[in-house]
């Protein structure tokens, strides 16, 4: 691969990290936390499967990276049933009402 491709396939990781680390931090929307919390893992994978070509073992981070997408797969899971088990609870997916309904406001 070029040294522009290099360069290419960093800046779209650290695009798809930034953007993930901004819906964790922003913490407006249960769902748009899980969906955040993917773009971190998919940006990682990227960049496992760029090291190991450029280190000339692609066949070890490709492992890794298939092991990540496993763990991922199951965290989204996970995840998601949490955020329905919160929204029958308080009926909505925003943090601030729910932050201040588990503070003893009104259900």
């Amino acid at each position: 691969m070029m040294p522009g491709g290099v360069v290419i396939i960093l800046i779209v990781a650290a695009a798809l990290f930034a953007t993930g680390l901004f819906a964790l931090i922003a913490r407006c929307n249960l769902i748009k936390m899980v969906m955040g919390l993917e773009l971190l893992g998919k940006a990682v994978s990227l960049v496992f499967i760029l090291g190991g070509y450029l280190a000339g073992d692609t066949g070890v981070s490709q492992s890794v990276v298939f092991t990540l997408i496993a763990i991922e797969a199951v965290v989204a899971g996970l995840a998601l049933a949490l955020v329905i088990l919160a929204r029958h609870v308080w009926k909505t997916f925003d943090i601030a009402a729910i932050s201040t309904l588990s503070n003893g406001g009104e259900r």
